[in-house]
Protein backbone atom coordinates (compact mmCIF):
# COMPACT_ATOMS: atom_id res chain seq x y z
CA UNK A 1 0.00 0.00 0.00
CA UNK A 2 2.90 2.58 0.52
CA UNK A 3 4.31 1.78 -2.74
CA UNK A 4 0.86 2.80 -4.69
CA UNK A 5 1.27 5.97 -2.05
CA UNK A 6 4.45 6.80 -3.14
CA UNK A 7 3.89 5.94 -6.58
CA UNK A 8 0.60 8.31 -6.46
CA UNK A 9 2.36 10.81 -5.07
CA UNK A 10 4.89 11.10 -7.15
CA UNK A 11 2.61 11.43 -10.19
CA UNK A 12 1.10 14.22 -8.30
CA UNK A 13 4.20 16.30 -7.72
CA UNK A 14 5.25 15.24 -11.61
CA UNK A 15 1.93 16.34 -13.16
CA UNK A 16 2.14 19.87 -10.28
CA UNK A 17 5.94 20.79 -11.99
CA UNK A 18 4.39 19.68 -15.81
CA UNK A 19 1.36 22.78 -15.42
CA UNK A 20 3.82 25.23 -13.55
CA UNK A 21 6.07 24.51 -16.64
CA UNK A 22 3.55 24.98 -18.85
CA UNK A 23 1.97 28.12 -17.28
CA UNK A 24 5.38 29.24 -16.86
CA UNK A 25 5.56 29.70 -21.18
CA UNK A 26 2.16 30.87 -21.44
CA UNK A 27 2.99 34.11 -19.08
CA UNK A 28 3.13 37.01 -20.83
CA UNK A 29 6.51 39.36 -22.00
CA UNK A 30 5.22 42.49 -23.49
CA UNK A 31 6.13 43.38 -26.99
CA UNK A 32 5.82 47.54 -28.30
CA UNK A 33 5.98 48.81 -31.54
CA UNK A 34 7.88 52.29 -32.69
CA UNK A 35 8.12 52.85 -36.42
CA UNK A 36 10.56 55.12 -38.43
CA UNK A 37 12.35 55.53 -40.85
CA UNK A 38 16.21 55.82 -41.52
CA UNK A 39 17.37 59.90 -41.45
CA UNK A 40 20.69 59.71 -42.18
CA UNK A 41 21.28 61.94 -45.18
CA UNK A 42 22.56 60.19 -48.31
CA UNK A 43 23.80 61.49 -51.75
CA UNK A 44 26.76 63.14 -50.02
CA UNK A 45 24.12 64.90 -47.50
CA UNK A 46 22.11 66.29 -50.19
CA UNK A 47 19.11 63.89 -49.87
CA UNK A 48 17.11 64.02 -46.61
CA UNK A 49 14.52 62.58 -45.34
CA UNK A 50 12.31 63.14 -41.67
CA UNK A 51 9.36 62.00 -41.68
CA UNK A 52 5.81 60.58 -43.17
CA UNK A 53 3.01 57.86 -42.69
CA UNK A 54 2.32 54.28 -43.00
CA UNK A 55 -1.11 52.64 -43.10
CA UNK A 56 -1.72 49.03 -42.35
CA UNK A 57 -3.93 46.29 -42.96
CA UNK A 58 -2.31 43.37 -42.02
CA UNK A 59 0.13 42.72 -39.29
CA UNK A 60 1.44 39.28 -38.41
CA UNK A 61 3.75 37.96 -36.03
CA UNK A 62 5.67 34.35 -36.18
CA UNK A 63 7.40 33.28 -33.25
CA UNK A 64 9.58 29.97 -32.59
CA UNK A 65 9.84 28.94 -29.25
CA UNK A 66 13.06 26.86 -28.26
CA UNK A 67 10.26 24.95 -26.01
CA UNK A 68 6.84 24.62 -25.67
CA UNK A 69 4.51 25.83 -28.68
CA UNK A 70 5.32 28.58 -30.97
CA UNK A 71 3.66 31.78 -30.88
CA UNK A 72 1.36 33.31 -33.83
CA UNK A 73 -0.74 36.20 -33.92
CA UNK A 74 -2.69 38.12 -37.36
CA UNK A 75 -5.05 40.93 -37.04
CA UNK A 76 -5.99 42.66 -39.83
CA UNK A 77 -7.37 46.56 -39.87
CA UNK A 78 -10.15 48.20 -41.23
CA UNK A 79 -9.87 51.21 -42.34
CA UNK A 80 -5.95 50.37 -42.34
CA UNK A 81 -4.19 51.69 -39.07
CA UNK A 82 -2.38 54.93 -39.53
CA UNK A 83 1.05 55.48 -37.77
CA UNK A 84 3.37 58.48 -37.86
CA UNK A 85 6.81 58.03 -38.27
CA UNK A 86 8.35 58.49 -35.02
CA UNK A 87 11.59 56.92 -33.11
CA UNK A 88 10.09 58.12 -29.86
CA UNK A 89 6.79 57.15 -30.09
CA UNK A 90 4.71 53.89 -29.55
CA UNK A 91 2.16 52.77 -32.04
CA UNK A 92 -0.38 52.10 -29.38
CA UNK A 93 -2.15 49.63 -31.63
CA UNK A 94 0.79 47.76 -31.84
CA UNK A 95 1.30 46.11 -28.32
CA UNK A 96 0.99 42.37 -27.47
CA UNK A 97 1.81 40.01 -25.09
CA UNK A 98 3.65 37.40 -25.76
CA UNK A 99 4.38 33.97 -24.24
CA UNK A 100 7.61 34.07 -22.52
CA UNK A 101 10.30 31.90 -23.77
CA UNK A 102 13.49 31.57 -25.77
CA UNK A 103 12.68 32.53 -29.30
CA UNK A 104 15.36 31.31 -31.89
CA UNK A 105 13.13 33.67 -34.51
CA UNK A 106 10.46 36.18 -34.65
CA UNK A 107 9.11 37.17 -38.26
CA UNK A 108 7.31 40.34 -38.66
CA UNK A 109 5.12 40.35 -41.71
CA UNK A 110 2.71 43.12 -42.58
CA UNK A 111 1.04 44.45 -45.58
CA UNK A 112 0.03 48.24 -47.11
CA UNK A 113 -3.62 48.30 -49.31
CA UNK A 114 -3.51 49.57 -52.88
CA UNK A 115 -5.81 52.97 -51.94
CA UNK A 116 -7.56 55.75 -53.49
CA UNK A 117 -5.32 57.63 -51.02
CA UNK A 118 -1.47 57.04 -50.08
CA UNK A 119 -0.93 53.95 -47.85
CA UNK A 120 2.90 54.99 -47.60
CA UNK A 121 4.12 58.95 -47.84
CA UNK A 122 8.10 59.99 -46.73
CA UNK A 123 8.50 63.56 -46.43
CA UNK A 124 11.84 65.41 -46.96
CA UNK A 125 14.35 67.47 -49.36
CA UNK A 126 17.07 67.72 -51.77
CA UNK A 127 19.91 70.28 -51.62
CA UNK A 128 19.62 71.59 -54.98
CA UNK A 129 23.22 72.98 -57.18
CA UNK A 130 22.80 76.52 -55.56
CA UNK A 131 22.32 75.34 -51.71
CA UNK A 132 18.82 75.81 -51.63
CA UNK A 133 16.40 73.09 -50.23
CA UNK A 134 13.68 71.75 -52.16
CA UNK A 135 10.75 69.71 -50.49
CA UNK A 136 10.23 66.07 -51.38
CA UNK A 137 7.38 63.84 -51.26
CA UNK A 138 6.84 60.12 -51.98
CA UNK A 139 3.54 58.63 -51.88
CA UNK A 140 2.93 54.98 -52.25
CA UNK A 141 -0.70 53.75 -53.05
CA UNK A 142 -0.32 49.86 -54.45
CA UNK A 143 -0.42 47.09 -52.46
CA UNK A 144 2.98 46.23 -50.44
CA UNK A 145 4.00 43.44 -48.41
CA UNK A 146 6.70 43.74 -45.65
CA UNK A 147 8.82 41.40 -44.02
CA UNK A 148 11.23 41.71 -41.54
CA UNK A 149 13.41 39.18 -39.73
CA UNK A 150 13.92 40.23 -35.64
CA UNK A 151 17.26 41.10 -34.51
CA UNK A 152 18.42 41.36 -31.15
CA UNK A 153 20.73 44.52 -30.10
CA UNK A 154 24.03 42.71 -31.07
CA UNK A 155 22.64 41.65 -34.41
CA UNK A 156 21.54 37.65 -33.50
CA UNK A 157 17.95 36.19 -34.43
CA UNK A 158 17.89 34.77 -30.35
CA UNK A 159 15.45 36.49 -28.39
CA UNK A 160 14.26 36.28 -24.90
CA UNK A 161 10.75 37.36 -23.10
CA UNK A 162 9.86 36.91 -20.14
CA UNK A 163 6.89 38.18 -17.69
CA UNK A 164 6.36 41.19 -16.10
CA UNK A 165 9.45 42.69 -18.79
CA UNK A 166 8.27 44.95 -21.29
CA UNK A 167 10.41 45.09 -24.66
CA UNK A 168 10.47 47.24 -27.71
CA UNK A 169 10.42 45.98 -31.61
CA UNK A 170 11.87 49.31 -33.54
CA UNK A 171 10.79 49.07 -37.09
CA UNK A 172 12.70 51.28 -39.47
CA UNK A 173 12.33 51.75 -43.13
CA UNK A 174 15.45 52.77 -45.31
CA UNK A 175 14.41 55.05 -48.09
CA UNK A 176 17.83 56.45 -48.52
CA UNK A 177 18.17 52.57 -50.48
CA UNK A 178 14.73 53.28 -52.32
CA UNK A 179 16.56 56.21 -53.75
CA UNK A 180 19.91 54.68 -54.51
CA UNK A 181 19.33 54.15 -57.83
CA UNK A 182 18.27 57.89 -58.35
CA UNK A 183 21.08 60.10 -58.75
CA UNK A 184 20.38 63.95 -57.18
CA UNK A 185 21.03 65.40 -60.64
CA UNK A 186 17.84 63.39 -61.95
CA UNK A 187 15.81 64.62 -58.96
CA UNK A 188 16.65 68.19 -59.60
CA UNK A 189 15.84 67.96 -63.02
CA UNK A 190 12.68 66.48 -62.47
CA UNK A 191 9.06 68.37 -62.97
CA UNK A 192 8.01 70.15 -59.59
CA UNK A 193 4.37 69.97 -58.68
CA UNK A 194 2.29 72.95 -56.18
CA UNK A 195 1.59 71.39 -52.41
CA UNK A 196 -0.15 73.38 -50.08
CA UNK A 197 1.33 76.44 -52.13
CA UNK A 198 4.52 75.52 -52.36
CA UNK A 199 6.99 73.85 -54.92
CA UNK A 200 7.48 70.15 -54.26
CA UNK A 201 9.54 67.41 -55.99
CA UNK A 202 6.15 64.64 -55.85
CA UNK A 203 6.55 61.42 -56.44
CA UNK A 204 3.91 58.77 -57.06
CA UNK A 205 2.41 56.51 -59.72
CA UNK A 206 1.17 59.69 -61.84
CA UNK A 207 3.94 62.05 -61.27
CA UNK A 208 7.53 61.46 -62.21
CA UNK A 209 6.54 57.81 -62.67
CA UNK A 210 9.92 56.36 -63.81
CA UNK A 211 11.32 57.33 -60.17
CA UNK A 212 8.32 55.72 -58.44
CA UNK A 213 8.81 52.28 -60.65
CA UNK A 214 12.61 52.53 -59.36
CA UNK A 215 11.56 53.20 -55.71
CA UNK A 216 8.77 50.58 -55.88
CA UNK A 217 11.35 48.11 -56.79
CA UNK A 218 13.13 48.52 -53.60
CA UNK A 219 10.62 49.33 -51.10
CA UNK A 220 11.28 45.76 -49.57
CA UNK A 221 14.84 45.78 -49.25
CA UNK A 222 17.25 46.64 -46.17
CA UNK A 223 13.91 47.62 -43.79
CA UNK A 224 14.81 45.98 -40.52
CA UNK A 225 13.45 45.04 -36.81
CA UNK A 226 15.41 45.62 -33.69
CA UNK A 227 14.16 44.65 -30.65
CA UNK A 228 15.78 46.39 -27.42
Amino acid sequence: MKRIQLFLLSLLILAGCAADESADFKAPGALLFQVDINRVPTKLGRLEFDGGLIRISSFQLDGDRVEAEDYFFKNGYQPPLEILFDSLQIAAALQFDLPQGIYNTLQLNFEIPSANIPTLIVVGRLKKANGDWLPLMLEVDSFENFSFLARNANGGQELVFQEGNVRIGKIEFNPGHWFSGISIEQLEAAPRSLHNGDSILLINRQVNSDFYTEIDNRLDELNQLTIQ
